[in-house]
């Protein structure tokens, strides 16, 4: 899903400058010869983003100065649900991919990642990660398939400047359903702009829609992922809020076929005040469409009598199912150095983040932690002079994650569902008479239908 792409560049860029070999069990080797091993990784960015490649070819210059035995060659390629598959079953998946926390079980299902779980030493840092959130990639059986490297919380996200034009108070965002509607005729009224805005194509109409569901009271899928959920008094209530703004107020704009490109340009752009978006979207609107830093604004998901919390997703790293066991041991080198060094080593972490700032690349972006609280305060302590983020302005949203649930995605067809809802967003929003309760008994069937087939 296309989010889940850019927040693998954001994870990908804030990573440290210096090797460590504290994830895999290899940690007291000594480097091969060079050459003796090559991988590939993906997640390079495009041409279109000159800073984030720069820092990645950065990034693999400083391994290979590390581990001169190992030969690092970036890979374009991102997860994309209708490619994967081919990829994987032609033998050309990269040696280091990321996938979206919700394909990891179907993943291990279908053995298409390597299992690393003899390769991650006692000490490992991928040890250290929040109990929770590698439970993603561990089978039944307790067997790691893949590394946890970015996680993220849905919030509302919003325009600060569009709420200042409005005579809102941009240090008080809504907390309510109620205050973000109230707050979405203010805007639309005193600026024109587009109140409130939400996707509705390519899966993620489906998925903010689930993260409404869950922020209404219900969970769209039963925990085991056997039985669907989807026609429940809170999905309804997300929808009566989307059908209340678009027929009612007026406050909902007029292009229904939104993507996560179009709903991060309109925010940048201050076309959009509000949507319901991952907090490490500050990345994709800040650095790559120029949005100014103090105009992004981040509130706790808003919650209705009853919510359940705010869903939670991330990026994975696997290794291809191929690889040798001198791959996976590069391979899991790679990831630690890529991803968890900063966190380790107060140089590291203030080589990567003045390399960072330097590049005028976010320092300091809201994301959600891997590790615990007391790990990511020592990375901001050591960083401190780098930090370019105005994180001053995320304290609520800083707070809500110490308190506020974390939902995980639909355990089964997580992806099918989503698309199955998209369906339902874009007829609430396009057509004045929409059935709600029909629409969702039809989808009902349809994801059970999806579930059941396996």
């Amino acid at each position: 899903m296309p989010p889940t792409n850019v927040r693998k560049s954001a994870a990908a860029l804030s990573a440290s400058a210096a090797a460590f070999a504290l994830l895999s069990g290899c940690a007291a080797e000594s480097p091969s010869q060079p050459g003796s091993v090559s991988i590939t990784v993906a997640g390079q960015p495009t041409q279109e983003n000159p800073d984030q490649l720069k820092a990645f070819k950065r990034k693999i210059t400083d391994f290979t100065k590390a581990n001169p035995g190992i030969t690092v060659t970036g890979d374009e390629s991102v997860f994309d649900v209708n490619t994967f598959q081919a990829l994987v079953a032609g033998g050309k998946l990269p040696t280091v991919s990321y996938v979206p926390f919700t394909e990891m079980q179907g993943i291990i299902a279908r053995q298409q990642a390597a299992d690393i779980t003899g390769y991650v030493g006692a000490d490992a840092a991928v040890k250290r990660i929040n109990p929770s959130i590698l439970k993603v990639a561990t089978s039944p059986d307790n067997h790691v398939y893949g590394v946890p490297v970015q996680a993220y919380s849905m919030g509302l996200l919003y325009n600060r400047a569009l709420f200042t034009k409005a005579g809102l108070d941009p240090d008080a965002p809504p907390k309510t359903w109620d205050e973000v509607r109230a707050a979405a005729k203010a805007i639309h009224a005193k600026t024109g702009a587009q109140g409130f805005g939400a996707m509705t194509k390519d899966n993620t109409g489906g998925w903010v829609l689930t993260t409404m569901s869950y922020a209404f009271g219900s969970k769209i899928q039963s925990d085991d992922g056997k039985q669907a959920n989807i026609n429940n008094a809170a999905t309804r209530g997300a929808l009566e809020f989307y059908r209340a703004l678009r027929w009612d107020d007026d406050t909902f704009g007029s292009d229904f076929l939104i993507g996560y490109k179009d709903i991060t340009n309109a925010l940048a752009g201050g076309k959009v005040g509000m949507i319901v978006q991952g907090a490490d979207t500050y990345t994709q609107v800040v650095q790559a469409l120029g949005m100014k830093p103090d105009d992004f604004g981040l509130a706790p998901m808003p919650q209705a009598p009853g919510g359940l919390g705010t869903l939670g997703g991330g990026s994975v790293a696997i290794i291809n199912p191929r690889a040798s066991a001198e791959e996976i041991k590069a391979a899991l080198k790679w990831i630690d150095f890529a991803e968890f060094g900063k966190y380790n080593d107060e140089q590291a972490a203030v080589t990567g983040a003045k390399a960072a700032a330097a590049d005028k690349l976010p320092v300091g972006a809201p994301v959600l932690p891997l590790f615990d609280q007391a790990t990511t305060d020592r990375y901001l302590t050591w960083v401190k002079d780098y930090v370019n983020v105005p994180r001053e302005h995320f304290t609520a949203y800083f707070d809500s994650a110490k308190t506020l649930p974390l939902v995980p995605e639909p355990a089964a067809k997580a992806q099918e569902t989503y698309g199955i809802l998209d369906n339902v967003v874009q007829a609430v929003l396009t057509r004045r008479d929409a059935d709600i309760n029909a629409l969702l008994d039809d989808a009902q069937k349809k994801v059970q239908s999806a579930i059941d087939a396996g």
